[in-house]
């Protein structure tokens, strides 16, 4: 058993949550991720490397300053 860390993301890609925990392999870390997760995007990471991360980030896109006319 290994010890994996899953980081749940913020929609910018910065971790809120990160949890931490021995599982059998990457594929129980990376299912449990999902059920933590709640659709939200994670990663999975095993000491320095990442065995699961989201396809691709989400853009941010930052709200219009110019009043509607």
């Amino acid at each position: 058993m290994d010890i994996f860390e899953i980081r749940v993301l913020r929609f910018d890609g910065s971790p809120c949550l990160l949890a931490e925990r021995k599982y059998l392999n990457a594929a129980a870390a990376i299912a449990a991720g999902r059920l933590i997760s709640s659709g939200r995007p994670f990663e999975v990471w095993n000491g320095d490397y990442c065995v699961y991360a989201p396809s691709s980030r989400p853009i941010v896109v930052q709200p219009s300053t110019r009043l509607a006319v």
